[in-house]
């Protein structure tokens, strides 16, 4: 989209209201299963409308992933700005994604329901999860066979963790089951049992229950 359009309120309304019904669509369904004229009927727009920003279904996806990534990031960020130690960052930063949960379930949706690539070392988003986990590795912290055998396990388990939020968000629930989660994790790693669990309660208590570092909701556009 041009510079002109995106700094007319009406083409930026317009942008807005496609992001918020394809993020609706895309939370509840599988992105092949959505369909152009649904996003638009469900966003009251013309179907003309929806190229004049985005080429395709996919560019769409894209630009609400983008968004939803970034959003997650920061609060990652945030949670471990003051913490070195790798271990803590790893249950932290899970922690932060059921916090995300709770707070955002439909864009948590969308990014559950978005596998393609996630998986990878070189994912944008697993650059924090890698360097903490190859930090761990390297300074005898973690007892794990790979870098990579320990970013799938870490992925693996939020995954599982973020559905059971997203089908049940309770956030007494949430706050424990973040706690028994992250202590599997670690017990996983090498860490001692009660080193495990100390790390893992502070997590859950510090990101989960008081949700100090979440993120403000970022805006979809002018009212």
């Amino acid at each position: 989209m041009s510079e002109t359009a995106r700094a007319n309120p009406r083409a930026e309304r317009t942008r807005a209201a496609l992001i918020a019904a394809g993020r609706r669509l895309f939370g509840a369904r599988a992105a092949d299963a959505v369909t152009v004229d649904e996003i638009v009927q469900a966003a009251g727009v013309g179907k003309g409308s929806f190229y004049n920003h985005f080429a395709d279904r996919d560019g769409l996806l894209r630009a609400i992933t983008a968004e939803i990534r970034g959003a997650v990031e920061q609060a990652v960020g945030q949670a471990n700005a003051a913490v070195a130690d790798p271990a803590a960052r790893v249950v932290r930063a899970m922690c932060t994604y059921l916090r995300y949960a709770l707070d955002e379930p439909e864009r948590a949706a969308v990014l559950a329901r978005m596998h393609g690539g996630h998986t990878s070392l070189q994912a944008p988003l697993n650059r924090g999860l890698v360097d903490d986990i190859a930090q761990g590795l390297a300074s005898g912290r973690f007892a794990v066979a790979t870098s990579e055998a320990g970013v799938l396990y870490v992925l693996g388990v939020t995954q599982i963790a973020l559905l059971h939020v997203l089908d049940d968000p309770n956030p007494r629930g949430t706050v424990a089951l973040a706690q028994q989660m992250c202590g599997l994790v670690l017990r996983g790693f090498g860490l001692p049992p009660a080193e495990a669990d100390r790390l893992a309660a502070q997590a859950s208590d510090e990101v989960v229950r008081q949700g100090a570092f979440t993120v403000a909701r970022p805006p979809d556009g002018p009212g």
